[in-house]
């Protein structure tokens, strides 16, 4: 599963990096790709609230199952959610994805200056840190998992604890990515 991941991700930057090498049209200090920029952070907004919402399970539920479906309920939680893979997976795709489409943008921008160039290459490097954490939370999320399968409770603990600290980084990456980005957004001309 891992190296077929990482074939998509190369796969996706193979096909996206001649759009950004071919972009000439646009002046000297704006940043070209726009939209790809909005459909990314469109893609990390989705996958960030769809794993929040299926993790509370206070209006979607997830359940595993052979095939995609849905089922509506009246009663909480509202919505039933049927897939071959985990919140967690659809997180780690959209979120990765989503990255990837806005480096697009990001690395059409030759200069960094301004409040929108700086807060610019602020979200780049979260966006960085961001996705470096989610892949170190993978790691201990499954060292946590293999602790439990060999029932080595001392081992599990230590995970658990170190999981909750990444937890915390992890949020509050995302909260400066949120903040850089509401910079970015309100700088913009």
């Amino acid at each position: 599963m891992r190296l077929r991941a990482l074939l998509v991700l190369v796969f996706m930057v193979v096909l996206i990096s001649p759009l950004v090498l071919a972009d000439e049209e646009g002046e000297e200090y704006e940043a070209g790709y726009g939209s790809l920029a909005e459909a990314g952070i469109g893609l990390i907004a989705v996958g960030v609230a769809y794993y929040a919402l299926t993790k509370r399970k206070m209006m979607i539920v997830h359940r595993k199952s052979g095939e995609w479906g849905f089922e509506i309920k009246p009663e909480q939680p509202y919505l039933t959610i049927l897939g071959p893979v985990t919140p967690l997976e659809i997180h780690h795709a959209l979120t990765v994805t989503g990255s990837v489409l806005a480096f697009v943008h990001f690395f059409s921008c030759g200069v960094y200056t301004g409040a929108a160039g700086l807060s610019g290459l602020g979200m780049g490097i979260t966006l960085v840190l961001l996705n470096v954490s989610g892949f170190v939370g993978r790691y201990i999320y499954g060292r946590v998992a293999r602790a439990l399968m060999r029932h080595e409770k001392r081992t599990a603990i230590r995970f658990v604890r170190m999981l909750g600290y990444w937890k915390a980084v992890h949020i509050g990456t995302t909260l400066l990515f949120i903040i850089f980005l509401l910079i970015h957004l309100a700088t913009v001309d």
